[in-house]
């Protein structure tokens, strides 16, 4: 499979949406081919904000599996000269690089142009001959200093020359190919009708052309009676106008086909030009007074005078939305992903509902490793791993989410998705960055059903924008999930006894209050024992600390045996524990005492001590009037001073 890259500077334009449909048209019947489109506007451009985040789209066509790229070149350069343009694209190589309307100093370039000057020629003598007009001017697009502009002007005065015209300069216009720039032009330098000096205008493009014929319409100067207007590119603004214009055909889509053609045969081994030329030609219409002002006709005369239908190639993509008013209706319906921020399962659930609105049938979202804060000024560096996590593809009845598995990870440098586009459908594919505003997240990949690229913008832009909001929201939900689980974690262990494992002082104060409150809510009562290791200094004298920690970790154990699991126990300092025991009545603290005994011998024998441990214990009662744990313990220990007492008679009674 061939995978044919189509770079633009955006696909909003007339002009470049017709190239694109060329470039599809010559593809449309190849079964080894993948078209991938991307607007990646220009580098550091802060024309529009954030609108410099598209040009990172240019690291993921360096990909190993891009095997040519198509640049429409003419779109980049209001903002790049072709040097710039030439030295931004040296990344692509080896790749063949064939660009459109301009050449590339690059060893791989082949290039696609229009040649207007026999065009022009045509022009100035069918208006000197047919309309008897030699006061000619012409509205340049000079102020974006693009080639265009610059070949457009120097064929206009090759072909006053050519017919022996004199050029006025004063008559040479300057405008940057909108309307407006052509309207204040003219309005800024006559005021009236009577002091429009010429007979006939040439303009570089028919926006401009609109715009001459606007303000004309302002001053009375009457199209095509007292001013012949010309303009360039058989726009559709062309046909709209009124009067309808007259034009320069460049056969925008023939240079987009002719382009396709280089790339796909360069793929096949085929030796091919370096450079295919189509011949731009005139079409007379009612703005210089061959078609009558009153015929609707969206037809034109060719330079014989011959009649023609409109010259329209036939495109590749299926209209799905019959109008405009669909196609809002259809946004509108988008945009309610915007409504609320979601999880990115229910966002998934959710796009996967609004791609057959929009009859996208694949979609693939990935996303770097790390999100990447970029700035105008910075140079994009792509990571090394990227996440595919999502993937939905009707023809191979796919709907994936893998966000919940973390993603599946791949090199964006070798592949743009990690299954590569061979196991795609045949298709025409979108490239588009996935940002918002300064945080650049990934990309998303999708095969378009239709030429209408201004919608699936808008369309793509809004499923971006949700994309990004509710993986913003995962992501920090699973951080704070993972914070309040660290949190927790880390407050379990300040509460915890590092030797024991059971709870200390503080976890033992704070808890063991908690089990005495929901205990004396029910009215029911319990025991607070305080206890303490008999013989813990002889233990560390006579065998040592490590032998003394290894008893105190023994008795642990033996108070866990001895009490109920739903009973707390903490260790309160060196040999002192705790014990909150709910439900446990006084009169079996004697029943406690002998278990004792009976586990710390059988622990002692365990843990192959060389000793057997014993420890005493001070026992009082709680109740709903007696429920402080401070004051529990107090009166435990007193309790517990009481028992040693007595241990220490019996202990001299034995030794006399």
């Amino acid at each position: 499979m061939k995978n044919i890259a189509v770079l633009v500077y955006d696909l909003t334009v007339e002009y470049n949406i017709v190239v694109v449909d060329g470039i599809i048209d010559y593809l449309r019947d190849k079964n080894d081919v993948h078209v991938i489109i991307s607007t990646i506007n220009a580098p550091h451009n802060e024309a529009f904000q954030y609108d410099y985040q598209y040009w990172t789209a240019l690291e993921l066509i360096k990909s190993e599996n891009v095997d040519a790229v198509i640049v429409v070149s003419n779109s980049f350069c209001h903002d790049m000269t072709c040097e710039e343009l030439a030295k931004a694209f040296e990344c692509l190589m080896p790749k063949p690089v064939i660009s459109i309307s301009n050449p590339l100093d690059l060893p791989t370039n082949h290039y696609t142009c229009i040649s207007c000057e026999d065009a022009y020629d045509e022009i100035v003598g069918h208006l000197i001959e047919k309309h008897n007009r030699k006061k000619i001017a012409f509205m340049s697009a000079a102020l974006t200093h693009s080639p265009e502009s610059e070949g457009r002007e120097n064929a206009f005065r090759a072909a006053m020359k050519k017919h022996g015209l004199e050029i006025n300069e004063d008559w040479i216009f300057a405008g940057n190919f909108t309307p407006r720039s052509a309207y204040d032009c003219i309005k800024g330098k006559y005021k009236s009708r009577e002091e429009v000096p010429f007979d006939a205008i040439l303009c570089a493009n028919d926006y401009m052309a609109a715009g001459v014929e606007s303000i004309f319409a302002e001053l009375e100067v009457n199209v095509p009676d007292d001013v012949c207007v010309f303009g360039f590119d058989d726009a559709e603004v062309a046909v709209t106008c009124i009067p309808n214009l007259s034009t320069i055909s460049q056969k925008v889509a023939q240079t987009g086909y002719d382009a396709a053609e280089l790339a796909y045969k360069l793929l096949c081994g085929e030796d091919v030009p370096k450079v295919v030329k189509t011949q731009a030609y005139p079409l007379y219409r009612q703005s210089c007074g061959c078609m009558d002002l009153k015929l609707k006709s969206y037809g034109y005369y060719d330079n014989d005078g011959g009649y023609h239908d409109r010259d329209t190639m036939v495109m590749t993509e299926l209209d799905l939305f019959g109008n405009g008013l669909n196609d809002m209706a259809t946004i509108y319906h988008v945009l309610n992903m915007t409504d609320s921020v979601t999880s990115m399962n229910e966002y998934f659930k959710t796009v996967v509902t609004n791609l057959k609105v929009v009859h996208i049938h694949m979609l693939a979202i990935c996303v770097y490793d790390e999100a990447i804060e970029l700035s105008p000024s910075d140079d994009f560096v792509m990571p090394d791993k990227a996440k595919l996590l999502m993937l939905i593809d009707e023809n191979r009845d796919l709907a994936e989410n893998y966000y919940d598995e973390g993603g599946i990870e791949f090199n964006p440098h070798k592949k743009i998705l990690p299954d590569g586009f061979e196991d795609l459908y045949r298709g025409n594919y979108y490239l588009l960055p996935i940002f918002l505003q300064g945080t650049n997240y990934g990309y998303l990949v999708c095969r378009l059903p239709t030429n209408k690229y201004p919608i699936y913008t808008i369309f793509l832009k809004i499923l971006v924008n949700s994309f990004v909001h509710s993986f913003v929201y995962s992501v920090k939900e699973a951080e704070h999930a993972k914070l309040a689980e660290k949190n927790q974690t880390l407050n379990f262990q300040s509460k915890t006894d590092e030797l024991t494992q059971l709870f200390n002082r503080r976890g033992f104060m704070e808890y063991g209050q908690q089990l005495i409150d929901i205990a004396t809510i029910s009215d029911d009562k319990g025991c607070v024992f305080f206890c303490d290791m008999d013989g813990l200094k002889t233990m560390n004298d006579t065998w040592g600390h490590e032998i003394g920690d290894l008893a105190i970790k023994t008795e642990a154990m033996v108070l866990r045996a001895a009490f109920r699991d739903s009973d707390m126990v903490g260790r309160l300092s060196g040999d002192e524990f705790g014990v909150v025991a709910p439900r446990f009545p006084m009169y079996k603290v004697d029943d406690l005492r002998k278990r004792l005994v009976i586990l710390n011998e059988q622990f002692s024998k365990d843990a192959k001590l060389p000793f057997t441990l014993s420890i005493s214990i001070g026992p009082v009662e709680f109740d709903s009037k007696n429920s402080d744990l401070h004051e529990l313990l107090k009166e435990a220990d007193k309790n517990l001073y009481e028992e040693k007492k007595i241990k220490h008679a019996q202990r001299d009674g034995q030794k006399k």
